[in-house]
């Protein structure tokens, strides 16, 4: 879809830091992260609901969520849980048009500042985004431990 900011990024017109790519999705650092090490994976077929997905692509998108969640660890990000949550569509809060699967690290203690962000997005608020080089920087710390291919 031409408007589609995803769809930019998976096209190559759009600026990401990558964590992982294969082809049927990719993964992403999020510019407005919640939490640092916030990653999104995405399907490369532009869908909005993940029922418009075929059920393969539904769940490759978690497996490759869960090796996210994996390198997040191996790369030493502070980690002792995570969220994987996927907002379908509009009414759900998704604020891209177009499928999209948060991994966020959390670590212990980290509820009311993550409380305090999510709450933020549910208004449209996401404040400034992330520096580039940051981003760049844990993409790669975080691409270092993604295995070839999921």
């Amino acid at each position: 879809m031409a408007d589609c900011i995803f769809c930019a990024i998976e096209r190559g017109a759009g600026e990401a830091s990558l964590v992982y790519q294969d082809e049927s999705c990719l993964a992403f650092m999020d510019l407005f992260p919640v939490r640092e090490g916030h990653v999104l994976v995405i399907p490369r077929r532009h869908a909005v609901f993940i029922g418009e997905l075929d059920a393969a692509t539904r769940s490759h998108l978690f497996e490759v969520g869960n090796a996210v969640v994996n390198a997040q660890k191996a790369a030493g990000l502070p980690c002792d849980g995570n969220n994987l949550y996927l907002n379908d569509g509009p009414a759900a809060n998704q604020h891209v048009p177009h499928v999209h699967l948060h991994v966020l690290p959390r670590q212990q203690g980290d509820l009311l500042k993550t409380v305090f962000t999510f709450s933020t997005r549910f208004v449209n608020y996401f404040g400034q985004a992330a520096h580039r080089r940051r981003l760049d920087e844990l993409a790669q710390r975080i691409a270092q431990h993604m295995p070839q291919q999921v």
